[in-house]
């Protein structure tokens, strides 16, 4: 499983640099380093695996979504982090979705998981909607279709920040999600609460690299400058962002071989708040027919990510 999990991933990052247009076979391989025969293997079509692909980081927008719903108990105050957290901010997951729209035109299996994640995501804000009338909040004679047309309102203003950013900045977009749904419910909202971190599934970039005695020093363990090689293509693969240098403070790591193996897997997890993360954990077949699994983590320090950083990974 863990060689289609690298293709699903891969397609990830192609779709996130490039579009939709430009997950073909040939793309998909070559940025998992994997054959066409493999991705045959584990997938009917292509269309397969790039609508795996598009659910995963759908699957990661609506339980961010679902986490904002568990933060607060009043409906108001779950309605309004909501329309203030929409991801406003976040111009690479509205890229992923409205070049999605595009791409439903031709493709059912997209089309499908668009529809699939759309009930999803009017059944959360529907939730919230039936609470507030239950507990008195405001009043919604029909909160199934009234979360429909939030969402389709929701969508299109998510459709501008992408295409006019400079005239629908983040705040204006949320502005106008608010004032449209306090229209809807005859009621002002309160101030959005503090925003909170929303424990989802990070975005991941993997790649192999090949250990060679020569990248080996006396006690066998990785020269540091072979890390720092995948540390800079993992920066430049990162959905096709590019993440400041700032984030990285520090540097200091020694991977020991597993034995009988010549390359190790290195994973590349960039979280909300700037620290990066390689893991590795190999089952190694040794000579004596002994499975090891051989298991390591480098947590780099990092920081916060400024404004101007943030500005600076939207473009």
């Amino acid at each position: 499983m863990r060689r289609r999990e690298e293709l699903v991933t891969a397609a990830r990052r192609v779709i996130g640099r490039d579009g939709f247009a430009a997950a073909t076979v040939g793309t998909i391989t070559r940025e998992a380093g994997a054959s066409l025969g493999l991705l045959n293997y584990h997938f009917d079509s292509k269309d397969d695996v790039v609508a795996e692909a598009f659910a995963a980081a759908a699957h990661e927008d609506l339980a961010a979504l679902e986490a904002i719903s568990r933060r607060f108990e009043a409906p108001p105050d779950r309605l309004a982090a909501y329309l203030d957290q929409s991801e406003w901010a976040d111009a690479s997951s509205w890229r992923l979705w409205v070049d999605a729209w595009g791409e439903s035109v031709h493709s059912p299996l997209v089309r499908d998981t668009l529809g699939r994640f759309d009930v999803g995501w009017r059944a959360v804000l529907a939730e919230v909607l039936e609470d507030g009338v239950r507990q008195g909040c405001w009043r919604c004679d029909d909160p199934q279709d009234t979360a429909a047309r939030l969402v389709a309102v929701i969508d299109g203003i998510g459709l501008h920040t992408t295409v006019h950013a400079e005239d629908v900045p983040p705040e204006r977009a949320a502005a106008w999600a608010r004032r449209l749904a306090e229209l809807e419910l005859g009621v002002a909202l309160p101030e959005a609460p503090p925003p909170v971190v929303i424990p989802v599934a990070p975005r991941v970039h993997s790649t192999r690299i090949e250990i060679r005695g020569r990248d080996l020093d006396a006690h066998g363990h990785v020269d540091p400058a072979a890390l720092f090689a995948f540390l800079e293509e993992a920066r430049s693969a990162w959905l096709g962002e590019r993440v400041p240098d700032a984030v990285v403070t520090h540097v200091s790591v020694a991977y020991r071989r597993p034995l009988g193996r010549d390359a190790v897997t290195l994973t590349c997890t960039l979280d909300t708040v700037g620290r990066v993360t390689f893991r590795t954990r190999e089952t190694v077949a040794t000579d004596a027919g002994v499975a090891v699994e051989a298991a390591t983590t480098l947590e780099v320090p990092g920081r916060a990510l400024t404004g101007a950083e943030r500005e600076e990974l939207a473009r």
